[in-house]
């Protein structure tokens, strides 16, 4: 099937999912449209990339739920909405990391993090995350963004929240339907929600697990209990990404810049138990 085809055919099930959901009242905590609060948002197919199913290896990443803290209106585009990682990839231009709308791929945490993990199993992968972005997919593990409180932008993750997640299961189901892939990374607060659901659809695919890598673990819980990697160990690949002239967004600055580099001596010993 050609990769067009298979993206619409995520589209069209997302979409049916969607309608079910939606008619029988089950999202009412999603996030509402500003044109229309009638209306939810329009959840999103994953990002494919164009070189995804031609990978030795095909990778797909989730990251936790999404977030539409300080939402101004611009997904009320059915249309946009339902691939906005890929639209966004194609319409917004950027040096280094590409915006995709999800934090932490734009971010570069976890595309450093993959990248990584990538090196670590011998999987030969570009080597700028533009290119590398088209060699994997990528979507929010939680499908939508929590409604916020009247009068407050701060936006609710539930990563362990079970009857929301529930919720997800349907598309991701649909994800690993068409995208097939070989490894899952993801966290562990959202696989130990979902845990029989996921093991009943993964298949043969190797999951790894991780805690959520963010500057508030960084800096509380990861540096503390792992030593910092000597930036010398590391490959001119991942050098240059987790260079500060890249890497200096969503509070990945000074000190955490620092502190970050305890994430890959946490990615050695994942690995290291996997084995």
């Amino acid at each position: 099937m050609e990769y067009k085809d298979l993206v619409n055919q995520l589209k069209e099930s997302y979409r049916s999912i969607f309608a079910e959901q939606s008619a029988a009242g089950l999202l009412s905590w999603a996030q509402t449209k500003i044109s229309n609060p009638a209306e939810i948002v329009s959840p999103t197919i994953p990002f494919i990339g164009k070189g995804y199913f031609a990978q030795g290896k095909k990778i797909l990443l989730y990251a936790s739920a999404e977030n539409l803290a300080g939402y101004n209106g611009h997904l009320d585009d059915d249309g946009l909405a339902i691939n906005r990682h890929r639209w966004y990839k194609d319409h917004v231009e950027r040096d280094f990391y590409p915006w995709v709308h999800i934090a932490p791929v734009t971010d570069g945490s976890l595309l450093i993090v993959l990248c990584y993990i990538c090196e670590q199993l011998g999987i030969d992968m570009p080597v700028t995350p533009k290119e590398f972005v088209e060699a994997i997919s990528f979507a929010n593990f939680g499908k939508f963004s929590i409604k916020p409180v009247k009068g407050s932008e701060r936006n609710i993750d539930y990563a362990q929240s079970k009857s929301k997640l529930d919720c997800c299961m349907p598309y991701i189901e649909k994800d690993l339907e068409v995208l097939k892939p070989d490894i899952i990374v993801m966290f562990q607060t959202m696989y130990s929600a979902e845990r029989s659901e996921i093991e009943r659809l993964k298949g043969d695919a190797k999951l790894i697990l991780l805690t959520q890598i963010n500057a508030r673990t960084v800096n509380t819980n990861l540096k503390r209990r792992y030593a910092l990697k000597d930036e010398a160990e590391l490959s001119p690949v991942i050098r240059d990404w987790y260079d500060s002239r890249h890497f200096n967004k969503n509070k990945f600055t000074n000190r955490t810049h620092t502190n970050f580099l305890s994430v890959f001596t946490y990615l050695d010993e994942v690995l290291k138990a996997q084995k």
